[in-house]
């Protein structure tokens, strides 16, 4: 069961302004009915794999360690 401690919220917070900044940084906006958050969830995270590959980091190793880093955080 996951665990929403304080810091998990803000954790959450984080993101969700990154992804707010995100979509306004592609699409001039951050008018969620131009693009819901699943979708600009989706579409950063295509990003960034375009950003690992041009800066030449592994984005599979990458998102195995955040994923022991969240199950850490979370279990």
């Amino acid at each position: 069961m996951l665990k929403m401690t304080p810091e998990n919220q803000a954790r959450a917070a984080a993101a969700s302004q990154a992804l707010k900044a995100y979509q306004i940084a592609k699409n001039g906006t951050a008018d969620r009915l131009s693009q819901s958050m699943k979708e600009t969830l989706i579409d950063l995270l295509s990003d960034l794999r375009h950003f690992a590959d041009a800066a030449g980091i592994d984005y599979d190793a990458a998102d195995r360690l955040a994923v022991d880093h969240y199950e850490c955080e979370s279990w």
